[in-house]
């Protein structure tokens, strides 16, 4: 089997196929998360992974060209903030076109079920929570919560505790909790091109 991409993460194996698919696998190669069942799979932390539907992930560069749906004209938006305002506007038109946002563990199972706006990015990022938006609201999710296996915030795990492995305040990246580089990728690529390459992609590869 050619895989795009074929990543390890503790027990489980994401990966995505020489047809665009991506599914989660055993080191047994049996398949956990059929393939083409999501859209898009995150890398395992903890036990758990984002998913997403097929659709539009919601997310965005920092100018980018958007296919006006109503008109079916190509209209360039500029500006993270004008950006934003315009992929809320057409969520709300058009909510039938973008993805919806989930988390699953090790096992398949949805923990966090897939019906958000947007999950954030917690892969490597040594956290205890993630930040997940619906209807345009957002909140916390404890990882404990959806894996009751992992500490509460403050308990002692082996030798050490929970807070030595984790930095609440300053490990988002920046203000709003976002790595926009390695989001743009996604949104710019919508899975198709494999996992986020590193810091310095170049997009001219792409044809962006």
């Amino acid at each position: 089997m050619d895989y795009k991409s074929y990543k390890e993460y503790g027990n489980v194996i994401v990966a995505q196929r020489s047809d665009y698919l991506w599914g989660v696998l055993d080191h047994k190669g049996n398949e956990i998360v059929p393939f083409g069942k999501y859209g898009w799979i995150d890398g395992f932390d903890q036990g758990l992974a984002r998913v997403r539907t097929q659709g539009n992930s919601g997310r965005v560069a920092n100018t980018i060209a958007i296919i006006d749906l109503e008109s079916d004209k190509s209209k360039m938006v500029e500006g993270r903030g004008n950006l934003e305002d315009f992929i809320r506007q057409d969520r709300a038109k058009h909510p039938e076109t973008y993805a919806k946002w989930g988390i699953i563990n090790e096992q398949g199972e949805e923990v966090l079920p897939v019906e958000y706006d947007d999950v954030w990015n917690f892969l490597g990022k040594k956290r205890f929570s993630t930040k997940v938006v619906l209807n345009g609201e957002s909140h916390e999710v404890s990882f404990h919560d959806l894996n009751p296996s992992l500490p509460l915030r403050g308990q002692r795990s082996s030798s050490r505790s929970y807070d030595d492995d984790y930095d609440y305040n300053d490990n988002w990246g920046n203000d709003d909790g976002i790595d926009y580089e390695e989001e743009t990728w996604y949104a710019l690529t919508d899975g198709q091109y494999g996992d986020y390459p590193g810091p310095g992609v170049d997009y001219d590869c792409l044809g962006f």
